[in-house]
């Protein structure tokens, strides 16, 4: 971790938007961008995601897929149709695939192992991630044995008041243990927190940032909270975007070799311009979503999700002066 004050990290984070940054605020800013190229070049890595289930036996009060939520249609893809985009993937040229669902048990550790499998048996040469949520270690044994190489597991809060009252049906220590596990197991392992939260505050999230630096994950996921009708945080503000990008600035800092995503939601609330420009800062990392259009505004985690196609992805990576990569992408700590 470069040398980095609390109080400078805390200062440049809660800085109001129409309130000029600092001296030390832009040093941060030149810092993360330098750092950004000097372990990942000018490469933004791209990943096909598919979210093949939307039902989900959890509880959380931010998630549209609540188990609760009846005011969803459910979908489930089968093995085939799974399989079927991810040809659709191969062929567009993307060399990495995201499988994602509610934790879903329908998909049972056979059922997922065995998706595995086929898709490492169709392209050798596809990374396979999986974020099906919290399993025990044989499972993700398998998984691994089976072909799939890294794995999505967000705490969404590392502070355990906050992670208690979102999540009803969770224990904090229960999520952070399956973390371990899956580095037991021999996964790469991407976490990442969720800002916006409501009754989170500017020093929880210089708490996320330390955690995740300690953990050393090697992708940290920071979304942004949207509200979901049929949840109980429906009528609460949206999360603060500005925020979302200078905790995305910090993460460099905090851990230089780290991959950094743009999420969804944060391009399904600022738009064009300042997804464009988060990428040309920090971010090294977009997830396309290839799930089919059948089903695709069925995975509603939240309201007014929107998604890019390839085409619209690598000409926003371009307009921020960065070059798409079709690769693997491996986090640069896999390598040393």
């Amino acid at each position: 971790m470069i040398s980095i004050s609390k109080e400078s990290v805390i200062s440049y984070l809660q800085r109001p938007a129409n309130e000029k940054l600092s001296l030390q605020d832009h040093v941060l800013e030149k810092q993360s961008r330098l750092l950004t190229e000097k372990y990942y070049y000018k490469d933004v890595f791209l990943r096909g995601i598919i979210e093949f289930s939307n039902f989900c036996s959890q509880s959380c009060y931010y998630c549209g897929l609540r188990t609760q939520n009846s005011s969803i249609l459910r979908y489930r893809l089968t093995v085939e149709e799974i399989l079927e985009t991810v040809r659709h993937i191969y062929h567009d040229g993307l060399r990495s695939v995201v499988l994602q669902s509610g934790e879903d048990l329908f998909y049972t550790n056979s059922v997922i192992a065995h998706l595995c499998y086929e898709i490492q048996s169709m392209f050798p040469d596809m990374a396979i991630t999986l974020s099906i949520g919290e399993r025990n270690l044989p499972a993700y044994k398998k998984f691994r044995t089976s072909g799939a190489t890294r794995f999505l597991m967000k705490h969404e809060s590392c502070n355990p008041i906050l992670y208690r009252n979102m999540h009803p049906s969770q224990e904090l220590s229960t999520r952070l243990h399956a973390q371990q596990l899956l580095r037991k197991a021999g996964f790469i392992v991407g976490s990442g927190f969720l800002s916006g939260l409501p009754g989170q505050t500017v020093e929880d999230i210089y708490q996320e940032l330390l955690f995740l630096q300690q953990n050393q994950f090697d992708m940290w996921g920071i979304g942004l909270f949207l509200p979901a009708n049929g949840t109980p945080l429906e009528n609460q503000p949206c999360g603060d975007p500005i925020l979302v990008h200078r905790s995305m600035i910090c993460s460099r800092i905090f851990d230089p070799q780290t991959m950094i995503p743009i999420t969804t939601a944060y391009h399904s609330l600022v738009g064009d311009q300042e997804t464009i420009q988060s990428i040309h800062d920090v971010a090294n990392v977009f997830m396309i979503n290839y799930t089919p259009d059948m089903v695709k505004k069925l995975y509603s985690i939240y309201d007014h999700k929107q998604s890019l196609t390839l085409e619209e992805t690598c000409r926003f990576i371009e307009k921020a002066g960065k070059k798409p990569s079709f690769t693997k992408g491996e986090p640069i700590r896999v390598y040393h």
